[in-house]
């Protein structure tokens, strides 16, 4: 199951009511660095790092992380050249971010997304739910540290056991469209699925896809379940939504508190 928590406002109805579900834009998201790190400044950071430790007198490891950033991949209004790891940033910025978690018993994030228990939390099959559009889905890692710089430096060796000019070898075509692709493919992942450690109790797993609405089987949506403290009246109101045959299996579920500890479960609703 994954789970989407909500706070019991005109959204939330319409979310249930409409089937669809919204892909956040990277500047909307709650963490300022989920999805915005500058990719640009890490891999100079990276450079730096290579040009200060590259005690080669052809200085060749320099020479390899520079050809890292060297597609040019177009030209900014002003006229500046946009290479690759600018492109790449700048594509993540187009991309829309559905965020569901694998627990709906945890207190912070009852607190934080569900209206400080007051809201709900929404549980849908994950077999079930597919929404068309989606280019990616997948567990959010959570590290100590953006990877970007250490993933540099390894393509930059991987670069180096086919590209030696200096041997006269010379890469081939498919070699480089290989490397190419596995480089984009390497920032993207990330870039679009990991965040600090400090996140992972959210245990998140993730759908991108274009910014907006999108439309869901209602099948998918197996259960609801409120807050500890949502009102009767908010209660009253997710009866009703469900109430049409559409929803008919949805299973309605009450949070309450595990007696003696500080955690939360969740209990079947007459």
């Amino acid at each position: 199951m994954y789970y989407k928590y909500r706070s019991c406002v005109a959204r939330t109805w319409d979310l249930i009511s409409n089937k669809e579900l919204y892909f956040s834009p990277p500047k909307d998201l709650n963490d300022p660095l989920d999805v915005s790190i500058d990719i640009q400044a890490e891999y100079e950071r990276a450079k730096r790092h290579v040009y200060e430790t590259d005690t080669h007198p052809e200085r060749r490891r320099s020479f390899l992380i520079t050809m890292l950033d060297s597609i040019k991949k177009g030209v900014t209004e002003r006229g500046e050249n946009i290479y690759l790891n600018r492109a790449l940033y700048e594509f993540m910025q187009t991309r829309g971010v559905l965020s569901l978690s694998k627990t709906a018993h945890d207190a912070l994030l009852w607190s934080h997304y569900a209206d400080a228990h007051r809201g709900l939390c929404l549980g849908f099959n994950s077999e079930i739910l597919k929404i068309e559009g989606v280019s990616g889905a997948t567990d959010v890692r959570y590290l100590p540290h953006p990877p970007y710089m250490e993933k540099f430096i390894e393509l930059t060796d991987e670069f180096g056991e086919f590209c030696r000019p200096w041997d006269g070898v010379h890469f081939t075509k498919e070699q480089g469209k290989h490397f190419y692709n596995k480089q984009v493919n390497t920032m993207l992942d990330i870039g679009l699925y990991t965040k600090s450690e400090a996140w992972k109790y959210e245990m998140e797993f993730r759908m991108m896809s274009s910014p907006g609405n999108h439309p869901f089987s209602s099948t998918a949506l197996e259960e609801i379940i409120l807050g500890s403290k949502t009102s009767d009246t908010d209660e009253q109101k997710i009866r009703e939504l469900i109430s049409t045959p559409d929803y008919s299996h949805v299973t309605l579920k009450k949070a309450f508190n595990i007696p003696g500890t500080f955690s939360f479960g969740s209990r079947l609703l007459d």
